[in-house]
């Protein structure tokens, strides 16, 4: 009887002692799950919806759009030309064109749009660093605004 008894003891012993393993394996998750810091991307998230909202509202114009700007870079002189053929039917009155160089933000180049004539401006983009760009042309014309996106590879 008694060998029972002690048999019956260390079962328990086991029995108690997985369940203790078992709660604290899961209070020190939780401790380290809530120890894990969770940055957002944004700290407003209606103020960024409604931009957002707008910004798809530019890129849907900009696809309406039968002809849509035309953005060449040369390689050899390291020049970006950009033309606003005329048969667009309107001509910017302002903008902005942004060289967004995604593996290195301080590498960023931000020019104004000032075109030559109405439809034509030229960049000289000097010691461009080769790799991925994206050119992100922003212009307003006839009160509405517009948006296109272009990728860029530099050799």
């Amino acid at each position: 009887m008694e060998r029972q008894a002690k048999s019956g003891g260390l079962w328990m012993w086991g029995l108690t002692a997985t369940i203790v393993i078992f709660i604290a394996f899961f209070v020190g998750f939780a401790i380290w799950t809530f120890q894990d810091d969770v940055e957002l991307v944004y700290d407003n998230y209606y103020d960024k919806d409604v931009v957002f909202e707008q910004q798809i509202k530019r890129v849907a114009r900009t696809q309406a759009l039968t002809i849509q700007p035309i953005l060449t870079y040369h390689q050899t002189t390291q020049v970006l030309d950009l033309k606003f053929p005329l048969a667009l039917g309107h001509t910017p009155t302002d903008g902005e064109v942004l060289l967004f160089r995604p593996a290195d933000l301080h590498k960023d180049r931000l020019f104004r749009l000032t075109l030559e004539g109405d439809s034509l401006q030229t960049i000289d983009l000097p010691d461009m660093d080769p790799g991925l760009w994206r050119i992100k042309l922003n212009w307003t014309s006839g009160g509405e605004e517009y948006y296109l996106e272009q990728s860029l590879m530099v050799n």
